[in-house]
């Protein structure tokens, strides 16, 4: 432990991983030090903005089931968000496949659709997706 009043020394990290650790709909961060204890970082910033969270699920015969290599396309609020789905991120770690997309004071993602991964694998949308929760999106059950 360090005397208080002494700043830390800046740690080396080796990796990192992004995930919606409390549950609240915005993204908190874990660090990885060489040598050191892991950090989390918990994102507690006011909810003045708003969220929609998408478990991609692949239909395992056109997409793999995880969906990694999906690109999303969120309109909401008369803007337009684009987010790949991709596996790992860090050094020897792993974020969350949950994409969360920010879409600023919007109630609601207007229109969502899905670039599944695959050849031929296809395009998929969903409307009218609410703000604040995880929604699951699965191939072949577009509404």
């Amino acid at each position: 432990m360090e005397p208080p009043g002494r700043p830390r020394p800046p740690p080396v990290g080796r990796g990192s991983a992004f995930a919606d650790l409390d549950g609240d709909g915005d993204l908190d961060v874990v660090l990885v030090s060489n040598g050191g204890e892991a950090r989390i970082l918990r994102n507690d910033a006011p909810a003045t903005n708003k969220s929609v969270r998408l478990e991609l699920k692949g239909d395992g015969k056109k997409s793999n089931c995880s969906a990694i290599g999906a690109v999303v396309t969120v309109e909401a609020g008369g803007q337009k968000y684009v987010r790949p789905l991709t596996g790992g991120r860090g050094y020897l770690s792993q974020s969350e496949l949950v994409l969360t997309v920010g879409i600023s004071t919007a109630a609601k993602a207007d229109k969502v659709t899905v670039r599944w991964p695959g050849k031929d694998a296809g395009t998929e949308t969903w409307t009218n997706l609410n703000a604040g929760k995880t929604q699951t999106l699965e191939q072949g059950k577009a509404k």
